[in-house]
Order: structure tokens, then sequence, then C-alpha cells
């Protein structure tokens, strides 16, 4: 994702769409415009993000586009929360930003091509169990090496078995998302003795 450093017009005072109004940064309506205001703020999200102070650019770039900063404060927001490492938000940033009308295709192209990259971000799958040496299966297939175990896991729905000899097998559903670690311990059941 690029930022988006934009010179602020006076155009700026057209009614925008609500979103990130309210006092907290929370979706909501926003203030009326101020467009010096939404510059200045814009240049310090700007200046927030490249010394790696992710969290003050969220906080400048929202404030920004609540007082009529341009469509681009989204896309900027979106970047902070993705350096953040949390891509769940920066999703919800670049789907509010693609609401807008004001966007050029070219930007439409390349938001839209961000968000699936950010859906589809592979994810790492950890499985422990107790005892450990127990085979894991995933979607059927068997994944390399006893556990504990870490693979590579698509994002999607999975379903995950665990076999031991002398275990009851354990199956666990689990959802891959935003390139989130999935994690999987286990205390495996020994089978009962048959008498």
């Amino acid at each position: 994702m690029r930022l988006s450093a934009i010179a602020l017009t006076a155009t700026l005072s057209c009614a925008l769409p609500s979103s990130f109004g309210g006092a907290d940064g929370e979706p909501g309506i926003r203030a009326h415009p101020n467009v010096e205001s939404a510059r200045e703020l814009d240049q310090e999200g700007v200046r927030a993000f490249r010394e790696s102070r992710y969290a003050d650019a969220i906080r400048y770039f929202r404030a920004a586009y609540r007082m009529g900063g341009p469509s681009s404060e989204l896309w900027n927001l979106a970047r902070s929360q993705e350096r953040l490492d949390d891509p769940e938000s920066a999703g919800a940033s670049i789907e509010e930003y693609l609401t807008l009308h004001d966007l050029s295709p070219q930007d439409r192209a390349e938001a839209e091509h961000e968000l699936r990259v950010l859906r589809t971000r592979p994810s790492n799958l950890t499985v422990t169990t107790t005892p450990p040496g127990a085979t894991v299966i995933i979607d059927g297939r068997q994944a390399l090496g006893p556990t504990p175990l870490s693979a590579e896991l698509s994002a999607g729905s999975h379903m995950i078995s665990v076999r031991r000899d002398g275990f009851v097998e354990a199956k666990r559903s689990l959802d891959a998302r935003f390139g989130r670690a999935v994690i999987v311990a286990l205390d495996l059941e020994r089978v009962a003795a048959a008498k």
C-alpha cells in the first residue's frame, strides 16, 4: 500500500459519507469540514507514519477524515493499521474506503487488490498435543511430522484430525483469517481398555 499525502483544497467542504466520526474515532457523523485543520492533521499523520508511530498516525488520519479530509485518509488509516499488525481493522478501513464514490478506477482497483491480499493471507497453524507425537491431518491430507507441528494454512475454514495409537481421535474445525496464527493445544484422551 502506498501512503497518500494529498494537498487539501477548499472543495473538500462538500459533504462526504459518515465514517469514523465519533469523538473516539468510532463510526458516526463527521464533524463540520475544516480544511485547514484536516490538512494539518494529515501532515502530522504522515510524519507519525514515517517515524513508525503508527498508533499516532491512526489517530491523526481518523481526525483528518472527520474534519473533512479526502477519502485518502481512510487509505492512510488502513496502511497504518496494517503496520500495527491489525489486518482486520485495515480490511474494515479499506471496505469503508471502497464505499466512497470519489475514487479513481486505479485507486479502486488497488484497494480491491489490497483487500483481497489481506483476506487471503495464509496463517500459521501450530498443533501441540499431550502426549506429543500425534499425526495431524488437515483437510484430509497428512501434515509433515508429528506434534508439536507448525504448518502454513490457507485462509478459510478447515478441519483437522489428530491421531495417535492408543488415544481417541480428536477433531476440530477452525477458521484461518487475515494471516492470524491458529493454535490448537490438545490433551489426548486414552482409549478405554476393553474389559
